[in-house]
């Protein structure tokens, strides 16, 4: 599944299970995709937090405005920052 996030307040996204942190400022946004076989993943919103939790058995990766990859964790591509 890949999906959008974007804000009108800045956010701390940060990435479950890698406790991995991305400050998301208005008017930019994160590109997400999680995969692996479970659809168990969630999202949720924390006060100023935003927390991507990846599906049982499975990771995420994600992108800035730019599309470099943030490092998030270990399946991060060799390319993240």
């Amino acid at each position: 599944m890949r999906f959008v996030i974007r804000t009108d307040r800045p956010v701390v996204v940060a990435f479950e299970p890698t406790a991995a942190e991305y400050f998301l400022e208005p008017g930019e946004d994160i590109v997400v995709e999680w995969f692996g076989e479970g659809g168990d993943g969630m999202v949720s919103l924390e006060s100023a937090n935003f927390v991507v939790s990846a599906p049982s058995g499975g990771y995420s990766r994600a992108w800035d405005s730019n599309g470099v990859e943030i490092y998030i964790g270990p399946e991060s591509g060799p390319e993240a920052r």
